[in-house]
């Protein structure tokens, strides 16, 4: 039995209240586009949370990292910046994995992180490729993935 579920619809309206919703980040502070945007407008709370910690923390220090903010929001850190500038595929791989190793490290209780295909959009990562690094974690962490249909 795989740790990956594949569903289709939207991560924001399928997901059961109370689950862990996850994304990928940039260190920079900034949800500007991309889906990214939603869970702005959605959690503004976790929004503000991510911003200061972006604000007190260096981007080398954040990097392969990860947050829980509030209403469940993950943040896993997987590029230091966005747009032209935003990291190397096989770093933001690198980075997915060092985050969801961290998760597995230190959560006390083996969790489901509702996703969407992080790293494929605006990171321009082939889905495949970070889909491999989280059957990775088979045993360890599970997941649900949300595709538009």
């Amino acid at each position: 039995m795989s740790n990956i579920k594949y569903v289709k619809g939207n991560l924001f309206d399928l997901a059961p209240k109370g689950a862990y919703l996850a994304h990928a980040c940039n260190c920079q502070g900034v949800w500007g586009s991309g889906i990214a945007v939603e869970f702005r407008k959605r959690f503004p709370k976790a929004y503000k949370q991510y911003v200061n910690i972006c604000k007190e923390w260096s981007p080398e220090h954040n990097i392969g990292d990860y947050l829980i903010l509030s209403d469940e929001v993950v943040v896993l850190f997987t590029s230091k910046d966005y747009g032209q500038n935003k990291c190397h595929k096989d770093e933001i791989l690198y980075n997915t994995e060092s985050s969801l190793s961290n998760i597995v490290e230190n959560e006390t209780s083996k969790i489901t992180l509702h996703i969407p295909k992080i790293n494929s959009g605006l990171f321009g990562v082939p889905w495949e490729e970070t889909e491999a690094i989280l059957k990775k974690f088979d045993g360890k962490l599970n997941f649900v993935v949300y595709e538009l249909e």
